[in-house]
């Protein structure tokens, strides 16, 4: 069981691990490390980086860092290496389909709803662009019937850089063919409304949505 960030077991380095059936963690990939010996042009203020999601791919991981700005490729042996690079859009939550590999982006301070972008990787070519309009996108997912779905944490609160939305404004929305994205509704034609979600998976129909303090939202029948 991998995990990315710094564990609950109290260890420093910031990276991969991997859960034992003992409870204990071992690290498998040191991407702090990495980052601080291989670091974005320009460099930034927190020379580790900001891991935020993870993905398997091809027998290893993806990782983005919503500070440098880049996707990361992770072996399960420890190697890293950076498979796509951006300017300042923060790339955030991961989906890998068939085909391609989708990211979110919040986009820039004050992370405006045009910013807030869903794109596609494709091997041997530039990024393009899948979808936009809501602000604060933090994870993508594939949902039944091969719809995506994104969550959007809603307006930034401006404490600082880093600092999450406004407290239950976010929204599930969904990606059109147009490239717009449309709020989820329930039976009674409303928005669902969230607070500062981080992190969706998909069961089924049914989605399960993580905020920030931690709840967890059940969002059925999608």
């Amino acid at each position: 069981m991998p995990n990315v960030g710094r564990p609950p077991s109290g260890g420093v380095a910031d990276g991969i691990y991997r859960l034992k059936r003992n409870g204990d963690f071992t690290l498998v990939a040191d991407i702090g490390k990495w980052s601080v010996e291989n670091p974005p042009v320009p460099a930034f203020f927190i020379d580790t980086g900001v891991q935020y999601a993870m993905e398997r791919y091809h027998g290893g991981f993806l990782v983005t860092d919503g500070h440098h700005n880049r996707v990361l490729r992770v072996g399960r042996n420890g190697s890293i290496n950076e498979v796509a690079t951006f300017g300042n859009v923060v790339p955030t939550g991961l989906e890998v389909t068939k085909h391609r590999v989708l990211i979110t982006q919040l986009g820039p301070i004050p992370h405006e709803p045009e910013d807030g972008k869903v794109i596609a990787l494709r091997r041997r070519s530039e990024p393009i662009e899948i979808a936009s309009g809501a602000s604060m996108l933090i994870d993508v997912e594939r949902g039944p019937h091969g719809k995506l779905y994104a969550l959007s944490q809603g307006q930034w609160d401006g404490a600082g850089e880093g600092s999450p939305a406004k407290p239950n404004i976010g929204r599930l929305v969904i990606v059109k063919r147009d490239g717009s994205l449309k709020p989820v509704v329930d039976r009674r034609g409303q928005e669902l409304v969230l607070d500062r979600p981080t992190s969706m998976e998909f069961v089924g129909d049914t989605a399960y949505v993580v905020s920030v303090d931690g709840n967890v939202y059940k969002i059925a029948n999608l």
